[in-house]
């Protein structure tokens, strides 16, 4: 039986992508911050700590694991604008969302190198591949999702060379406790006394988690590179962004 390691799966798309991996017949290894009780398939792990990432190394050292699939769906929002927003806030923005990201996969490649079938699932976003109408004051979240998105391309080109099939999920509109979650982190990490959630989603077509996440792991499993709940609306940003820029630098 092949493992995979869901790093975030304690809730939202983490959990639903945990869940559907262990549908289609995988050995599913939890990693969250919010399991605080272990057992052998459910582990805590702080992404923006090294000794806590090292232990969850060892479990897999240890126990002579063979890691099939990394799959990270952790992240943190938050808002403001350049005018105000403290640089601290985005120290900590790029830590949860694009550190925690190279940590992570830093430290599990010689057992993803052990695999035939070597996976990596990083989480991006919609808002990493542009500043769209609905992400106005979400500045810091742009910023990080840029990066990772940045991080993946790189890594891409240089462990596909290695066997290593590396995927990006962008998520649009998909429910989850991402606000609540980073609400939480804000408070343990930036010392704030956080009475309400920031970048909370209010839209009434949200996407269910578990309805999207067998297809997510579907085509993460089939070899797609690129995976999204709403592809069209991300081409047609994206496209409206290219010809901008083919305007722009080719004076057309």
């Amino acid at each position: 039986m092949k493992t995979a390691l869901v790093i975030g799966a304690a809730s939202g798309i983490g959990l639903g992508i945990a869940d559907a991996m262990e549908k289609v017949g995988f050995k599913v290894i939890r990693a969250d911050i919010a399991f605080t009780e272990e057992n052998k398939n459910t582990k805590y792990v702080d992404g923006t700590n090294e000794e806590s990432i090292e232990k969850l190394r060892m479990f897999f050292q240890e126990n002579a694991i063979v890691l099939d699939c990394l799959i990270i769906t952790i992240g943190a929002i938050d808002e403001g604008n350049i005018s105000d927003y403290q640089a601290t806030n985005l120290y900590w923005m790029i830590d949860v969302n694009l550190l925690t990201n190279y940590r992570l996969v830093q430290q599990f490649i010689p057992y993803l190198k052990q695999s035939k079938t070597p996976r990596i699932l990083l989480t991006g976003s919609a808002a990493g591949l542009g500043s769209f109408d609905d992400t106005y004051n979400l500045m810091p979240y742009i910023v990080s999702k840029h990066a990772v998105y940045g991080f993946f391309k790189a890594i891409n080109h240089d462990l596909s060379k290695e066997g290593i099939q590396v995927s990006l999920f962008l998520p649009n509109r998909v429910k989850g406790k991402l606000s609540e979650n980073s609400k939480n982190m804000r408070e343990k990490f930036l010392h704030e006394n956080c009475k309400t959630p920031k970048g909370v989603q209010t839209a009434n077509d949200l996407a269910d988690p578990y309805t999207i996440a067998l297809d997510v792991v579907e085509k993460f499993l089939s070899g797609k590179t690129y995976i999204s709940n709403n592809p069209q609306m991300i081409l047609d940003n994206l496209l409206k962004e290219l010809s901008k820029i083919k305007k722009d630098l080719l004076d057309e």
